[in-house]
């Protein structure tokens, strides 16, 4: 996500071929919140389909323990991103770059919504103060449809169920208020549902997901999905941008095949039989960045922003400023981002207050 707005959202359109290729490539670092809904519904549907089908506290312990590891770091997120723009004018400045839409931040609308988390709601307002955190509010709402929705669709009828409530409520703002939806992208409603079935897949004793575990070639599945995926994203490129609801789910069907062909090469215990890209995921550098990718999503943004404005009154040219935009703007993100975590992130990675035990 740093490349993306580092290399797409601060460049001109007059590129030269090879950064023409370079952004194409870097346009594609959208779905890296589609990857990450998906991957947020398997973690928290791991503990269930692990243990008795229920949430460990009920309703409320299962709130206040994703309140307790996403709320603080947000809400400090949020106001070191408003104390910035304040020192530093610049900021507020139009630039014609993505940062515009951050401004102006100190008014009462943005403040409010972003406050309550519901900005996300408001197309005027999704991308004030600090662009990226539309999508933590968009996660914040998702995380009420788990206990409410879609765990007692998938303890009563299974995966269909799920995967059905999920597409079919993650869709309908699309018909009723299009406007809104295409930026609120409430579709992920349905990748969190797809992550939350490849944990069941991956883990459940009954015989439906054991089946589909067993006797689905999840391998030939993720190579022809991911195939799909190339071949969408290239010969169908401005279908793929258009329809991102489409390629969205695809990249989602995609990410929830590769959970499920890796949970199994994972419990297969054997370290030579383990694909390569998943002994990378698990190498100790991958690791650590995991631990403050949170922090990493937070901050980036403002810190590029603060890069580009040092960069401005250079004469560089667009290929140039675009080489040098990478190459500052995602150290100073990872190094800001580090801190951030030290600081604020990490005191709320451990265990949550227990507010309640009743199960939900």
């Amino acid at each position: 996500m740093v490349l993306f707005h580092a290399g797409l959202g601060f460049v001109t359109d007059d590129l030269p071929p090879l950064a023409r290729a370079l952004r194409r490539g870097l346009a594609f670092g959208h779905h890296a919140v589609a990857v990450f809904i998906v991957l947020s519904g398997y973690c928290l549907m791991l503990p269930v389909v692990r243990g008795d089908g229920y949430l460990s506290g009920g309703f409320a312990g299962y709130i206040g323990r994703r309140a307790w590891r996403i709320l603080p770091p947000y809400y400090a997120a949020l106001l070191g991103s408003l104390l910035l723009i304040w020192v530093f004018p610049v900021l507020a400045q139009a630039t014609g770059t993505i940062w515009d839409e951050s401004s102006p931040a100190f008014a009462a609308g943005p403040i409010s919504t972003h406050l309550l988390l519901v900005h996300n709601l408001f197309p005027s307002w999704i991308y004030r103060i600090n662009g990226p955190l539309w999508s933590v509010a968009t996660e914040w709402q998702i995380y009420f449809f788990l206990p409410l929705v879609l765990l007692p669709a998938w303890r009563r009828a299974g995966i269909p169920l799920t995967l059905l409530l999920g597409f079919t409520l993650g869709c309908a703002p699309l018909l009723l208020t299009p406007h809104v939806a295409s930026r609120w992208v409430p579709w992920y409603l349905g990748l969190f549902a797809l992550g939350m079935c490849a944990a069941g897949i991956g883990f459940s004793s009954r015989s439906f997901e054991r089946r589909l575990r067993e006797q689905v070639p999840w391998k030939l599945v993720t190579w022809l999905l991911t195939l799909g995926c190339v071949v969408g994203a290239n010969a169908l490129v401005n279908v793929w941008f258009g329809l991102m609801p489409v390629s969205d789910s695809l990249v989602g069907v995609t990410v929830a095949a590769l959970l499920v062909h890796y949970t199994k090469c994972a419990l297969a215990q054997t370290e030579q039989g383990k694909p390569a890209l998943l002994r990378l995921f698990e190498s100790r550098p991958f690791v650590r960045l995991g631990h403050f990718s949170y922090s990493v999503y937070l901050v980036h943004l403002p810190v590029v922003a603060l890069c580009y404005s040092v960069l401005k009154p250079i004469a560089l040219s667009p290929a140039t400023r675009m080489l040098a935009m990478l190459t500052l703007g995602t150290p100073a993100s990872l190094l800001v981002a580090f801190a951030f975590h030290l600081l604020i992130e990490r005191r709320f990675m451990g265990k949550a207050p227990v507010l309640a035990s009743r199960r939900a």
